[in-house]
């Protein structure tokens, strides 16, 4: 028996909802999938941003997250669909998101409407959105949540070798209810990362900031490179999966 923390069903003592493991198997089997708009990211990911859990995307600066990030609005937008976008680095640019939607024939206006851009310039404000999508009734019916960047915040607050025990405690107590949050109404999530680097075996490498805090809660984890013309996509979790080339054109990720 699987118990679910749920505020949706009110009856079930200490708001608690019991599921044997073949109804949760079912409940994962009915959640679907947001197309992330590219071909390429589609096969990549095997259908897109899945219902229910969270995809990372990292990558260094100017790799092309953002605009990712602002195409998967445009995605839920052609689908019916309300998002969240919570800004942390002060990126989202509602003139791209128009353009985006109207290369690709998805009404801009109908666009602008269902995205709800939400700025979060520290910690406490970036965990009040939480509480917003689900008492806020304009905000709570929303199926896509992005959060970009989702460590900004975290790493400002929290500097430092000193503090990492903090840090990523704060991060990853952060990243559970989001986590909730998406398994209960199922929700896309999609965070943005960013990328530090570490030192293993006398070779320079560059990971996501956050590391097994974040990762124990993504369900995919897509790296962003870009190279001359290029954006470079890597799936590095669950399982590497090869690299697919594209382009960033006025429709965003081709």
């Amino acid at each position: 028996m699987l118990s679910v923390a749920t505020d949706q069903d009110p009856s079930h003592i200490g708001g608690l909802k019991s599921l044997t493991f073949s109804e949760a198997l079912k409940v994962a089997r009915s959640l679907g999938k947001l197309s992330t708009g590219s071909s390429g990211l589609d096969n990549l990911t095997r259908g897109g941003y899945e219902e229910g859990k969270i995809t990372e995307v990292f990558g260094p600066s100017n790799s092309g997250k953002t605009q990712l990030a602002i195409q998967a609005c445009v995605m839920a937008t052609a689908r019916g669909w309300k998002s969240v976008y919570v800004d942390t680095e002060s990126t989202f640019r509602p003139e791209r998101l128009v353009q985006m939607a109207e290369s690709r024939g998805v009404d801009a206006e109908a666009a602008l409407e269902s995205v709800f851009s939400l700025r979060a310039r520290d910690v406490e404000a970036q965990s009040r959105v939480l509480k917003r999508m689900v008492e806020d009734p304009r905000v709570s019916p929303a199926k896509l949540v992005v959060v970009d960047t989702v460590t900004k915040n975290f790493s400002l607050e929290f500097p430092g070798t000193e503090k990492t025990g903090r840090r990523q405690g704060a991060l990853g107590s952060y990243l559970n209810r989001i986590a909730n949050d998406a398994y209960l109404h199922r929700r896309v999530i999609l965070l943005t990362n960013r990328v530090a680097s570490i030192t293993r075996n006398g070779v320079s490498l560059d990971v996501s900031v956050g590391g097994l805090t974040v990762g124990r809660f993504v369900s995919k984890s897509i790296r962003l490179a870009r190279e001359g013309g290029f954006v470079y996509a890597n799936l590095e979790f669950p399982t590497e999966a090869g690299r697919i080339e594209s382009k960033i054109t006025e429709k965003g990720f081709e």
